[in-house]
């Protein structure tokens, strides 16, 4: 058995202990949907409270065959009683992040898991129903999956939500785009679309409120939340959103303008298909092996795993059903709503950590960096390409002490992927709308980190990307158990997020023991720093206002910088 099988049948075991899961037949939750009927099985919370969950719910039609590269289907009602009880699967993927070599997952992966505080005696009536929280999960568009053994209800139902977790397709299967009508693009955005409208048709019967529906994901999960924000065909199907480490403006998630085809173009090459017409491309890529579309994924890297997502956003042509017409930086057509975003304090080691843990690696970046800059930084078809990268290095990669190196390293990619991405879709924001903006900033220190899964070697130091995970969901892969505070944190974030849940403000209903106030500027950005003793601050990162200076592809319109050439 592999260290990572050993690892995951361990996390699979620890948590089938701590929080007992009762699947056997006579004491199954039944629930009846317009749909059909579903059974599921019973848990239990951090608290000891005893919920219903459903998982392996399917929301679309299999997008297999002729359905792969289109937008998803929905699912007519079932005969029979659903079975929702076993676990949800992965879809097609190769996580970069953990250096995964093998391919897992299937293509059949349309399915979402629903939790809820309500037994079965209480399930399918239409009053006092409860605020929905829905989870886009990470993985850069890459990876990932909604899991219970991943992203598990154990700790937000201590309070009173219902929570949805949902899958969506990855890589090329997901968000390969032509740019014509026969693969506009963002097929795995649409399907987290679909899966909002399958709530809006049940949702009711699981105890859930249909209008107070809340988005929140975090990295891909949270720059998906901000996309449906800013699609006019998600507009009604939510109401509040949180995104956690990731924006629309992020970017590793937004496509430069002819990246997409070009990408299309090369896919179909490595596959043995024809690139033209696009038609003639997609029937040919039908007939591969999903394994094999995404083994392609190797190809596109130019060092390392550099670059990260190969495949991301696009903008539309204006086609019935798009999911994005505009660019992310216009004002959009979709109504606003209110909004929480927010990073934690150390988002680069998620990149830095395989970087500067390695001597190998260190050596290969210092001295190519020239070369692999625009590459994981996304800006190589700027025409300003070697005066961006000297900029780049002057600001953060001077002469110095290894230490000095490493930090700089870390802090670019905290800058570039994750910080001023926030800053440019805040100030933005501000510019068409009133709802409140909450922004927040982790800086509290855990006892354990996401960075021993990045490759960091002194995880003590860090409070990495992915780390507000943790206070949310039971993350038992991680090897240290966490401490008496740790816990009370975690109790903290859950009542701020579950606040905001319910009610667009994350210091009520439940109280909280100082005042979260929401932004009042892009220029003010103030954040509440949760640390051991949360308290509102100013300038949420504004060292990354650096990138904001940079003719990147969708800086041209500054000039400052260019003024100064």
């Amino acid at each position: 058995m592999s260290y990572k099988a050993l690892i995951l049948n361990l996390f699979v075991l620890i948590v089938t202990n701590l929080y007992p899961r009762d699947v056997s037949a006579d004491k199954q939750p039944i629930v009846r949907t317009p749909l059909g009927e579903v059974a599921g099985y019973y848990m239990s919370t951090r608290g000891g409270r005893q919920i219903s969950a459903f998982t392996s719910i399917p929301f679309a039609q299999p997008p297999l065959q002729s359905l792969r590269f289109k937008a998803p289907v929905s699912l007519a009602a079932w005969k029979g009683k659903l079975d929702a009880t076993k676990p949800s699967p992965m879809c097609v993927q190769r996580n970069p992040y953990i250096r995964q070599k093998e391919i897992v997952g299937q293509e059949d992966c349309l399915y979402l898991n629903i939790y809820t505080p309500r037994n079965e005696n209480e399930l399918g009536r239409d009053k006092d129903l409860l605020p929905v929280m829905v989870f886009f999960h990470g993985g850069g568009w890459m990876c990932g999956g909604s899991s219970t053994d991943l992203y598990g209800p154990e700790y937000l139902l201590d309070r009173d939500v219902v929570l949805v977790a949902t899958n969506y397709r990855l890589g090329p299967l997901g968000f390969l785009s032509t740019q014509d009508e026969h693969c506009p693009g963002n097929n795995g955005l649409k399907d987290q679309q679909e899966a909002l409208r399958f709530i809006q048709k049940i949702i009711h019967s699981f105890g859930g409120n249909k209008n107070s529906v809340t988005l929140f994901g975090e990295s891909a999960g949270g720059a998906s939340a901000h996309y449906h924000m800013l699609s006019e065909t998600s507009a009604g199907l939510f109401h509040k959103a949180i995104s956690e480490s990731g924006t629309a403006m992020v970017p590793w998630a937004e496509a430069p303008p002819g990246e997409a085809l070009r990408n299309a173009f090369r896919l179909a090459k490595l596959l043995n298909c024809p690139q033209a017409p696009s038609e003639r491309m997609l029937t040919c890529l039908r007939t591969k092996d999903s394994y094999d579309i995404i083994n392609t994924e190797f190809r596109f890297y130019v060092w390392d795993y550099e670059p990260m997502t190969p495949f991301k956003a696009v903008i539309e042509p204006d086609l019935p059903g798009a999911f994005l017409k505009r660019n992310v930086r216009k004002v959009p057509a979709a109504p606003a709503v209110p909004w929480m975003t927010g990073l934690t304090r150390d988002e680069g080691c998620l990149k830095s950590g395989w970087i500067t843990s390695n001597t190998t690696r260190f050596q290969e970046y210092m001295s190519g960096f020239d070369t692999i800059a625009p590459v994981t930084f996304y800006y190589e078809n700027s025409p300003y390409v070697d005066v961006i990268t000297k900029k780049i290095r002057n600001k953060y990669l001077k002469d110095g002490e290894f230490g000095d190196i490493k930090s700089g390293i870390l802090d670019i990619y905290t800058d570039s992927y994750f910080a001023y991405p926030v800053i440019e879709a805040v100030e933005l924001t501000f510019n068409y709308t009133k709802k409140p903006v909450y922004l927040y900033a982790l800086s509290y220190k855990a006892k354990n980190s996401f960075s021993e899964i990045f490759g960091v070697p002194d995880t003590d130091n860090y409070i990495c990307h992915a780390d507000d995970l943790m206070y949310l969901f039971p993350i038992y892969f991680l090897s240290k158990a966490p401490s008496a505070q740790d816990i009370e944190m975690s109790k903290l974030i859950v009542t701020l997020w579950t606040n905001f849940a319910t009610s667009g403000n994350p210091n009520k209903p439940v109280r909280v023991p100082f005042k979260w106030s929401a932004a009042s500027s892009g220029k003010k950005m103030e954040y509440l720093d949760i640390n051991a003793n949360p308290s509102m601050k100013r300038d949420l990162a504004s060292r990354s206002r650096f990138w904001g200076s940079l003719p990147l592809w969708h800086n041209v319109r500054t000039r400052r910088f260019l003024d100064e050439l």
